[in-house]
C-alpha cells in the first residue's frame, strides 16, 4: 500500500534495528564503564567509553530521525540495568571483559547500520 505508514516504515525497520541494537550496546559500554572500580582498569575504558558516546551520540540522533522518540528512548533502557547486574557479579577484570566484548559487538553493529544505503 504506497502512502500508508508501514509502507514507509518497513524500509527503514532494519535500519533502526541495527540502529538501536548498537546504541544499546554502546550505553552498556558507558554506564558499566561507571561501575569500574580499580584505577588501571578505570584508564583502560578511557578508549570504549570516548568512541561509545561519540559514535553512539551519533547514533542515537539517526535513530530518533528514523523511528522517533520512543525506539531513541527504548534503546537507551537495557544499558543501566545490564551493567549494574554485570559489575555487582563480577569482578573488574571481568567486567573489562565484558565493556570490551560488548565495545566490539556494539561497532560490527554500528558498521552494519552504517552500511544501509540512505534513503531519498
Amino acid at each position: 500500500m504506497p502512502g500508508s505508514v508501514w509502507a514507509s516504515l518497513s524500509g527503514s525497520l532494519p535500519e533502526s534495528l541495527a540502529y538501536g541494537v548498537a546504541v544499546a550496546l554502546f550505553g552498556f559500554v558507558v554506564c558499566a564503564s561507571a561501575f569500574v572500580r580499580h584505577e588501571m582498569a578505570l584508564l583502560a575504558c578511557i578508549p570504549p567509553m570516548f568512541v561509545a558516546l561519540i559514535v553512539g551520540f551519533a547514533m542515537w540522533i539517526h535513530l530518533y530521525g528514523l523511528a522517533g522518540i520512543g525506539a531513541g528512548v527504548v534503546a537507551l533502557l537495557p544499558g543501566y540495568p545490564a551493567a549494574r547486574l554485570v559489575a555487582r557479579r563480577f569482578a573488574t577484570r571481568d567486567l573489562l571483559i565484558n565493556i570490551y566484548l560488548a565495545w566490539s559487538v556494539a561497532m560490527v553493529v554500528a558498521l552494519i547500520g552504517f552500511s544501509f544505503p540512505d534513503m531519498p
